[in-house]
């Protein structure tokens, strides 16, 4: 019950307009969900299929009991097929096994639901693969494929499907969700800076991970922005030993990358607290947006988005916040 009342609550014009096509017997067979992590992409598509296959609609709803709502709920409907990355990417082996099942009839009833998670990470050989069965999927067959990031997803896809696109979770609701699991003020905003899914924020949030990260960024940021290369030595002390997987060296360039979006936002007028995410530093963010000027905040504020690129290059982690370390104090002192 939960991803289809999440579904009317997150994307409610949206799901109104899936009503509307599907009673109207205008459903298109391909559809590329475009949206930010936690803006429901995964609720929709799973409304999405128990409206196509509930035995019980309820005033054109899903009645959410019957055989069928309760399969699709469980993830064990033989005719919704489900393909999600492993590891890094979707290969052509994961795609060979979704069009094996494009030429199989429908286990039962006359619909098959096909749903690709992160479709922007499909290799260029699996996303060709699939571009005969997106023209010509026959009849009763639906794809749903949903993405972060609309651009990385192949144009050749794109043009083959209808492109629906999500409106992220607004802020305060998404405040009010964190604030009931009792997650603290000053990691509340941080997080928000990042995602807006309410799991991936408890997520990061086991064993202290997050309050560690934001204090390790913290201290980083209080040295590097006074031309101190003691942001050098937290690397290697507090820093390193955070980023333990792939997954939490991202979020760790990404809380750089926050921490001086904030201050360049202060350095342009823009203080109000919907601003800015940092809130516990907003004092020292203020100094230094003051110290410096805009275009050279501006062009740190850029380095650091090339240091997700490098580290997305499969540069060694430790090497690509070293290096970012190094050009700041560079930029700061020139």
């Amino acid at each position: 019950m939960a991803d289809q009342l999440q579904a009317e609550r997150l994307q409610p014009l949206i799901v109104k307009q899936l009503q509307t096509v599907i009673k109207n017997h205008e459903l298109a067979h391909a559809y590329l969900f475009v949206g930010p992590t936690g803006s429901g992409k995964s609720q929709l598509a799973t409304w999405l299929a128990l409206r196509l296959f509930c035995l019980h609609l309820q005033n054109g709803e899903p009645d959410l009991t019957c055989p069928e709502c309760q399969r699709i709920l469980s993830g064990n409907h033989p005719d919704v097929v489900v393909a999600k990355p492993e590891g890094r990417q979707i290969r052509v082996d994961e795609i060979r096994h979704l069009k094996d099942e494009f030429t199989k009839s429908a286990v039962e009833g006359n619909k098959k639901l096909f749903v690709i998670h992160d479709a922007e990470k499909m290799t260029n050989n699996a996303a060709n693969s699939l571009l005969k069965f997106i023209e010509e999927p026959g009849p009763g067959i639906y794809i749903l494929m949903l993405t972060t990031n609309k651009s990385a997803v192949l144009p050749t896809i794109r043009s083959r499907t209808q492109v629906i696109e999500l409106r992220p979770l607004a802020r305060a609701e998404l405040e009010k969700a964190l604030a009931k699991q009792e997650i603290p003020r000053t990691e509340r905003s941080v997080a928000i800076g990042l995602t807006d899914s309410v799991s991936e924020i408890l997520e990061w949030r086991k064993d202290d991970w997050l309050k560690q990260a934001i204090s390790a960024i913290s201290l980083w940021y209080r040295h590097t922005s006074n031309e101190n290369m003691l942001g050098f030595v937290d690397i290697q002390t507090e820093i390193v030993k955070l980023a333990t997987d792939r997954q939490k060296q991202q979020l760790i360039l990404d809380l750089m990358a926050l921490i001086w979006r904030d201050t360049l936002l202060v350095a342009n007028g823009m203080t109000a607290e919907e601003d800015l995410h940092f809130l516990q530093a907003q004092e020292l963010l203020t100094t230094i947006a003051q110290q410096y000027s805009v275009q050279t905040l501006l062009e740190i504020s850029q380095e650091t988005l090339t240091s997700r690129h490098l580290l997305d290059q499969n540069m060694a982690f430790q090497n690509v916040v070293e290096q970012l370390t190094i050009k700041i104090v560079q930029a700061l002192s020139a």
